[in-house]
């Protein structure tokens, strides 16, 4: 499911699914760009976590994880 976003509606709009390795099936909560910081993050690209799996990236990449809010 590489490079492929999923949705689910919710109350007739369309959101977007956490995409941590493919198989969480919880709504996103914050959409996460890894490939702002330096080193070998730079060609990461960007992702959308759920509440889980922000904590646990925000918790590896020691607080200095830049992202933004989801509608």
């Amino acid at each position: 499911m590489e490079g492929k976003i999923r949705y689910k509606i919710v109350n007739g709009k369309r959101r977007p699914l956490c995409d941590y390795k493919g198989k969480c099936r919880n709504l996103a909560f914050k959409e996460v760009y890894p490939c702002m910081l330096k080193g070998k993050y730079k060609n990461m690209g960007w992702s959308y976590l759920c509440k889980k799996h922000f904590a646990q990236e925000k918790k590896r990449f020691k607080e200095k994880l830049p992202y933004y809010s989801v509608d």
